[in-house]
């Protein structure tokens, strides 16, 4: 009996940690991936029949598990391989693709392995379950994304779009490069209806700011100008976002990264 070639697919495990790729030798499955808990509960009222629900409804980090087999030809083969799994699992601060070459979770850390050996196979066959750690807890786009703004000339509240791909909303981080200087700054974000300004006589050409919403941090070049920093860190709402720039001429980077539940 003739059977259909298989099709390629991404099916492959993969952590990628400082430009170094490991690729998981074997069937694998993954588990807990799409369960989260939030910053919420309820509060009982007094005086009144029900409660209030109280918390900033904030995604907690949380665990997923990876259970794979592993097996060798013999038990140095499988040694070899169960070793070199483990060390590169327990890394910290990597990305782990797991199916989708575009998609991936940020691993801070492992928290426990899960150890047989299968019966009848002398040490060269194993189940592993591996729980690892995501600080970060949603699943992200392997690359960041850029939208590049430059303007010639100053402006009044120009209007600047960018294109929330995922789920989730997500923390924005600007980089602003005076064409000569850009003492002032406002960045207005119409669906939040929250905004910034930046004050910094010192953001004079060749310097730069960049501000990260997801560290919290304002910086000029290699200093930390915080204290030029008022307002509110932006994040970009899924779907489209729109933002209005009140400033010099100059460039502006906004970098964000898509991400998704599942």
């Amino acid at each position: 009996m003739n059977f259909p070639i298989r099709e390629s697919t991404d099916s492959a495990l993969r952590i990628i940690k400082d430009g170094h790729e490991y690729v998981l030798p074997s069937e694998w499955s993954l588990s807990d991936a799409g369960s989260y808990d939030f910053n919420n509960k309820i509060e009982d009222r007094a005086f009144s029949h029900g409660g209030d629900v109280v918390g900033d409804g904030m995604v907690k980090g949380h665990t997923i598990k990876v259970k794979f087999s592993m097996y060798g030809t013999d038990e140095f083969t499988h040694d070899e391989m169960l070793n070199r799994a483990y060390r590169c699992f327990a890394q910290t601060d990597y990305k782990l693709y797991c199916g989708r070459s575009d998609r991936c979770f940020n691993v801070a850390g492992i928290s426990k392995i899960t150890h047989d050996y299968v019966n009848g196979f002398k040490q060269r066959w194993s189940n592993i379950t591996v729980s690892l750690l995501l600080a970060d807890p949603f699943r992200y786009q392997g690359q960041e994304s850029l939208v590049v703004y430059d303007f010639p000339a100053e402006v009044y509240q120009a209007e600047m779009v960018l294109h929330n791909l995922g789920s989730v909303d997500t923390p924005i981080r600007f980089k602003f490069t005076p064409k000569s200087k850009m003492a002032s700054i406002i960045v207005w974000h119409e669906e939040t209806k929250k905004q910034f300004k930046l004050a910094d006589a010192l953001l004079i050409a060749p310097a730069f700011t960049v501000i990260n919403a997801k560290e919290g941090t304002v910086w000029r070049n290699d200093f930390n100008s915080i204290n030029t920093f008022n307002g509110q860190f932006l994040q970009a709402v899924p779907g489209k976002n729109t933002l209005y720039y009140t400033g010099a001429a100059g460039k502006i980077e906004i970098i964000y990264t898509n991400r998704w539940f599942i």
